[in-house]
């Protein structure tokens, strides 16, 4: 019963397709039996990947998610097996929910999606990307939030610190000219020079944590090693005479905590909207929230299932 629900609530809130929803309930009958379940996640990832190129647009050669436009990554399994699951909790709702979203909705979509949406609004609590926002974006991978933001005519620092990933990054940038301003670092407590973990099956995995986990809880292991810089938001801010922040989300996949420890004279003068996801170790809803009212107690800390929103709300 609970896998008819699941695959249900997939196919009409998450907008899988027919196939995805279909092959989704196979795969899952498959594990339960052990009866042939190689060949139904293969098919199942196949139907994904055609769910992705929906929003291909050949004429650009990019996808493009109502206004949000991604490289064309269609010869490149992996990062499309990524952009599926970036899809979900970045851009569904921009593309079939009209931007909204309110708590109610939020709420009900957040228990069947993988990591949940990156805004969140309730009466004068709102955390979303608006016009005109100076958004910062932790963790960018190729851009698809920043491309997010910047459909929405926000300016997005994207920070992204491997090679690879991040000349895909300045693709995504060009495609979204000019609103994306591309910086190849990372973002933590102090500036410094460290070894990041890449992980060739997903490269939105890259950590800069030695053993963290992913959102089934599974430790998540590393392929290789690259040597990348290190930076804090406050020393970004401070160098580039930023005036204003308006909104910050993090995926930067256990190092948030750092990311908060080098963004505390940020949080207290600017006081930016935050979305930042938590369950990279199992501390991180109660660290994550300290380190936020610890730099500035006018906060307001609402926690998801796998993510934390927080925005320093004006006393009426």
């Amino acid at each position: 019963m609970k896998l008819l629900s699941n695959t249900w609530n997939g196919y009409t809130r998450l907008k899988w397709t027919k196939a995805e929803a279909v092959c989704y309930f196979l795969r899952r009958m498959a594990e339960k039996t052990k009866i042939a379940h190689p060949f139904f996640e293969e098919r199942l990832r196949r139907a994904k990947h055609q769910s992705v190129m929906r929003y291909f647009d050949p004429e650009e050669r990019c996808f493009n998610f109502n206004g949000a436009k991604i490289p064309d990554i269609s010869h490149d399994p992996e990062k499309l097996d990524v952009l599926r699951h970036v899809y979900e909790d970045v851009l569904l709702f921009s593309c079939h929910y009209g931007e909204n979203y309110h708590r109610h909705l939020v709420e009900k979509l957040d228990k069947s999606m993988v990591e949940g949406p990156y805004g969140y609004t309730d009466g004068v609590f709102d955390v979303t990307v608006k016009p005109g926002d100076i958004v910062i974006d932790a963790g960018a991978w190729i851009g698809d939030f920043s491309a997010y933001a910047a459909s929405k005519r926000a300016t997005c620092y994207a920070f992204e610190p491997t090679d690879s990933t991040y000349t895909w990054l300045c693709e995504t940038a060009r495609l979204n000219s000019p609103y994306i301003i591309p910086v190849k670092s990372g973002l933590g407590d102090k500036k410094e020079e460290l070894q990041i973990n890449i992980c060739d099956q997903n490269s939105g995995s890259n950590s800069l944590v030695s053993e963290k986990f992913d959102i089934q809880r599974q430790v998540v292991y590393t392929d290789r090693y690259e040597t990348v810089q290190i930076t804090t938001l406050d020393a970004f801010v401070e160098a580039n005479d930023i005036k204003k922040i308006d909104y910050i989300k993090s995926d930067i996949e256990g190092f948030e905590r750092n990311l908060l420890k080098g963004a505390q004279q940020t949080l207290r003068r600017l006081a930016p909207k935050l979305a930042i996801c938590t369950y990279h170790f199992p501390d991180d809803p109660q660290v994550l929230e300290s380190l936020i009212l610890e730099a500035n107690p006018n906060y307001t800390v609402v926690h998801l299932r796998h993510k934390l929103f927080a925005a320093a709300v004006k006393k009426q």
